[in-house]
C-alpha cells in the first residue's frame, strides 16, 4: 500500500501533510539497504529532520475517524519488547540491535529457500506436463534469448500469465518459442494492438507492407528471488510501461534518469525469416516525455505522452533495450476521474508520475 502513497497524496492533500508521508517513506526506504555511505546516512538525517519539521499538522488536523494504533502496537512488540525480552538486561541496546539482525537474516534465508523450492516444483510441473520436447505445444518456452545482461527488474507484458522454463543466469530476457499469434497483418497489428503508426515506423525495415508478422504477447526481464505469495490469475489485455535504454547506452550502464527514457510497449514482433536473423525481438513502443521535471511537493518525476506532429512519438526498438518495468501513477488531485480504470488510464490521463516508491532499487535508482 505505502507504494502508491505519495502519487495519491500529489496534489489531493495538504503540502505539509505530503511532507510528512514522503519524509517517512523516505526514512523507511533508506533503512532498508544493507550498506549505507555518507550519502544515504545524510538522506536519512534529513527526511528525519523534514519530519519534525512538518509534523505539527498531524496535530492540527487530528486523528482520522476510524484510526487505531493496533498496527503500530504490533511492531511495537515484534521490534521493541520481544527484542528487549530476549537480552539480559545489561548493554540491551546493542543486545537488541544484534537480535533484529539475526531476525532479518532468518527472514532472509527463508524467502531465499522458499524461492528455491518454487523453482524446483515448477521445473517439475512443466515436465510432467509435456511442455518440454513436444513441438505442438502452444505453451512450450525455447531458446529465443537474449544474450546481454542488464539491472535486475521484472516485467510481464502480455495477456496471459504462462509458466517458464530455467533462465540462464547470462539473459536478461526472454520470450516463447513459438510466437503468441503467428502471420498477422499489418491492419491486425495497428488495430488490435493500437499501434497505429506501425506502419511509418517500419519503413525503414521493410519495403513492402503486405508481409505477415509473429507476434509475442510476453517478454519477461531477469529478477531476483522473491517470495512466492500464491498464483496470479490471468488478466485483460495490457499494454505495460517500461525503461528503455536511450540510445548510445549500454546495458551495464546504472539506472539513471539520463540514460533511460519510460516507453509504453505495444507490439512485441518478429521479422519474417527472409529478411535474415536479427538476434534480437522487436518492440514497437509509444515513448513518453524524458525524465527531466519534478513535482516540487513530492519529488517524483513527471511524464507525459511524447507527441510529434500532434501524433504519438512511436518507435521500434530491439527488446534488449528494455531494462526493467516502470510503474506509473496518473495525476488525478483531490478527485480520480470516474472513467480512468486500470485498462484505460495509460490512454486516458495526461500527466503521470514516476512512482519511485514500487520498490528498494527503483527508489536508490532514482533518488
Amino acid at each position: 500500500m505505502q507504494r502508491v502513497f505519495v502519487g495519491l497524496l500529489s496534489g489531493a492533500v495538504d503540502e505539509h501533510v505530503l511532507a510528512v508521508a514522503c519524509s517517512l517513506l523516505d526514512f523507511i526506504y533508506y533503512a532498508q539497504l544493507q550498506q549505507h555511505t555518507e550519502k544515504t546516512l545524510k538522506a536519512m538525517q534529513d527526511s528525519l529532520d523534514s519530519f519534525h519539521d512538518h509534523k505539527h499538522v498531524l496535530v492540527e488536523l487530528k486523528v482520522a475517524d476510524g484510526y487505531n494504533t493496533e498496527y503500530p502496537e504490533h511492531l511495537h512488540i515484534d521490534y521493541a519488547k520481544d527484542a528487549y525480552r530476549a537480552s539480559n538486561k545489561h548493554d540491551y541496546v546493542e543486545q537488541m540491535a544484534l537480535w533484529l539482525q539475526w531476525q532479518e537474516a532468518i527472514h532472509y534465508k527463508s524467502t531465499y529457500l522458499a524461492w528455491r523450492q518454487f523453482r524446483k516444483s515448477s521445473s517439475a510441473d512443466l515436465l510432467e506436463d509435456g511442455c518440454f520436447g513436444s513441438s505442438d505445444s502452444d505453451s512450450e518456452w525455447g531458446e529465443d534469448r537474449g544474450r546481454v545482461r542488464a539491472p535486475t527488474g521484472v516485467s510481464v507484458f502480455g495477456t496471459s500469465a504462462r509458466r517458464v522454463a530455467e533462465l540462464p543466469a547470462n539473459t536478461c530476457y526472454r520470450v516463447t518459442k513459438f510466437p503468441s499469434c503467428s502471420r498477422l497483418s499489418i491492419d491486425h497489428i495497428q488495430a488490435e494492438y493500437k499501434a497505429a503508426e506501425f506502419t511509418p515506423t517500419l519503413e525503414q525495415w521493410l519495403s513492402s507492407y503486405s508481409d505477415r508478422f509473429d507476434i509475442y504477447h510476453n517478454l519477461y526481464v531477469e529478477t531476483g528471488p522473491s517470495v512466492i505469495t500464491g498464483h496470479q490469475e490471468n488478466c485483460s489485455t495490457r499494454f505495460d510501461t517500461a525503461f528503455v535504454l536511450e540510445e548510445g547506452c549500454q546495458c551495464s550502464t546504472p539506472l539513471v534518469p539520463n540514460s533511460v527514457r519510460v516507453a509504453q510497449v505495444r507490439v512485441i514482433f518478429k521479422l519474417p525469416d527472409y529478411f535474415g536473423n536479427y538476434p534480437h525481438p522487436l518492440v514497437y513502443v509509444e515513448w513518453f516525455t524524458a525524465l527531466h521535471r519534478h513535482d516540487p511537493a513530492s519529488g517524483l518525476y513527471i511524464v507525459t505522452h511524447s507527441t510529434r506532429h500532434h501524433r504519438p512519438n512511436v518507435a521500434i526498438i530491439s527488446a534488449d533495450r528494455i531494462v526493467r518495468a516502470c510503474h506509473l501513477q496518473a495525476r488525478c488531485g483531490k478527485e480520480i476521474n470516474a472513467d480512468w480504470s486500470a485498462d484505460n488510464v495509460l490512454d486516458r490521463a495526461a500527466t503521470f508520475y514516476v512512482n519511485s516508491y514500487i520498490d528498494l532499487d527503483m527508489f536508490v535508482a532514482l533518488e
